[in-house]
């Protein structure tokens, strides 16, 4: 069998073998597109749906089948339109019949862990959104707001105590060099007017510039 890897375009073994091997280290998503792995159609009238590859025809195409999906018998896919996910049924064999590919998905609950994820779980609120009546979507924008406003609620409460928001802690950096720099705009005041008060003391009694001028 022909394995592929996704990661910006897809190689094949020998490719990858006979590449620097510091490229394949730096891949994000080394998901090996093989027979039995768990993959999900991006465009077209199965966009979004999973199934299993059964075997790779070549670097570009491939049979995908998921005998519990709607719609989803044998057909071929290209690479360029499939997104391997990290699950992956082991023990499959190359053109295995619906029948064992039903047996193997039961057995290692690969959709059950698909589902679990949280792709799955967005595409299933997208669908049951699209799906949902205008009443029930009039129903879902109220309870938003409601949830909205008790948030706001509990947050203000929470930011009056504990000063988590960032103007909040703005505020307070503020209140503090304003009350340093009245601190020190009120101490200079005070130097000022005690140097006036002892000057004028100093003339009264004769101490000051004027002192020696009678």
């Amino acid at each position: 069998t022909v394995s592929v890897l996704y990661w910006n375009g897809f190689f094949t073994e020998q490719q990858k073998n006979n590449n620097n091997t510091s490229c394949f280290q730096q891949m994000v998503n080394q998901a090996y597109v093989k027979v039995g792995r768990l993959v999900r159609v991006l465009r077209g009238p199965r966009a979004d749906k999973v199934g299993v590859i059964t075997a790779v025809i070549d670097t570009n195409r491939v049979l995908v089948e998921n005998p519990e999906e709607k719609n989803m018998w044998r057909h071929v896919q290209s690479v360029r339109n499939l997104e391997p996910t990290k699950i992956a049924v082991a023990g499959l064999n190359t053109n295995a019949t619906g029948k064992q590919v039903k047996e193997a998905l039961s057995k290692k609950k690969a959709l059950d862990a698909w589902s679990k994820t949280g792709k799955a779980k967005a595409i299933a609120a997208k669908q049951a959104l699209a799906n949902s009546s205008e009443f029930e979507r009039y129903q879902l924008r109220v309870a938003k707001r409601q949830r909205a406003n008790i948030s706001r609620k509990i947050f203000a409460a929470q930011d009056e105590k504990e000063n988590i928001s960032l103007h909040r802690k703005n505020l307070n950096q503020l209140e503090k060099a304003h009350k340093k720099f009245e601190s020190k705009k009120l101490a200079a005041r005070h130097d000022r007017i005690k140097k006036f008060f002892a000057k004028k003391k100093a003339k009264r009694a004769g101490k000051g510039k004027n002192a020696g001028k009678k």
